[in-house]
């Protein structure tokens, strides 16, 4: 990791210049697009057209698709110019960036985590999905531990006759990392949604429920049983991969994010999901980079790396060597 001075230093020399190349592009494909736009007097004739039409026909789609049809042209003229400027902020920018603030830490745009390993974390089991998108793939090791994470988008989408409704079931960080002790089962920690909502006797409805294979576990932490439901395939290897100084560890995490985590316990890897409120190393909608944007991008990494730091994930105390 890289102190402040270098970072700040490397910013100046290496990415302010790409950065006014890539602003240089961005205003001119702005231009060529700008050039071939439709003139307002076209939009305006084409309201208007559309008014008359309506009033004539007693009928508002025809007046929509007139009043309609000359916006659609302009955004046709002006989208058949491709934008070349934007596919360079991941690449020469974002990357760089990423790669310079740790060696080992290697960025994907277009990649993700797996949607079969995805799948086998079990976080989503209960919920009904078809559409699976990941991007910003970052991968490396801190410290001892190797890790993965990427945006995941998982939705459901249901068509009856000729509408689509699409239902959002996880957009956020999925993380995935070596955990420090070795396990052969699996456990999850899900939100427990029916114990905060009708208190312990919600516990005896989830003891006869969930998945295939998987028991409910009991803890002796009341907090984290309030915030978690814990089910597994062995309920002794999990409360011996949940220690005491992890269940505090996941709970103030958890209160310090205030987003509903899923954790899995799977595979020799801990996954961890992260709701977010905005798309991961977002940029903005006009396509305009200033370095404030690129330190906000290097929060989200500490964030996401962080996750190590805040679990205790790299002490290994215990026989589980580092990752190769």
């Amino acid at each position: 990791m890289r102190s402040p001075d270098e970072f700040e230093r490397f910013l100046k020399e290496a990415i302010e210049p790409t950065l006014r190349d890539v602003e240089r592009e961005r205003a001119e494909v702005q231009a060529r697009r700008d050039a071939v736009a439709l003139p307002a007097v076209w939009k305006i004739a084409g309201v208007a057209t559309g008014i008359a039409a309506g009033a004539w026909l007693h009928s508002f789609g025809g007046f929509l698709l007139l009043a309609a049809l000359p916006f659609v042209i302009d955004l046709w003229r002006r989208f058949r110019i491709p934008d070349t400027a934007t596919p360079r902020i991941r690449s020469e920018i974002l990357a760089p960036v990423i790669q310079f603030w740790d060696p080992s830490f290697r960025y994907e745009p277009h990649g993700s985590i797996a949607r079969e390993e995805f799948g086998a974390s079990r976080l989503f089991e209960g919920d009904s999905w078809n559409r699976y998108h990941g991007e910003d793939l970052v991968s490396g090791r801190h410290g001892s531990t190797a890790f993965r994470f990427s945006e995941i988008h998982v939705t459901q989408v249901t068509k009856r006759d000729k509408t689509s409704h699409t239902e959002i079931v996880f957009h956020g960080l999925f993380f995935a990392a070596d955990f420090n002790k070795s396990f052969a089962g699996q456990t999850l920690l899900l939100p427990d949604r029916a114990e905060r909502r009708i208190g312990s006797l919600g516990r005896v409805f989830q003891s006869v429920g969930g998945g295939a294979g998987l028991e409910l576990v009991e803890l002796e932490d009341p907090d984290f049983e309030r915030a978690f439901l814990v089910r597994s395939t062995d309920p002794t290897e999990a409360r011996y991969l949940l220690s005491p100084s992890l269940m505090r560890r996941i709970l103030a995490f958890h209160d310090n994010t205030g987003a509903q985590l899923r954790l899995s316990f799977t595979g020799g890897t801990l996954y961890l999901a992260v709701p977010l409120g905005s798309d991961l190393f977002a940029v903005p909608g006009d396509g305009k980079i200033e370095i404030a944007q690129i330190r906000a991008w290097i929060g989200e990494l500490l964030f996401a790396t962080g996750i190590i730091d805040d679990l205790d994930l790299d002490t290994r105390i215990w026989s589980k060597a580092p990752a190769a």
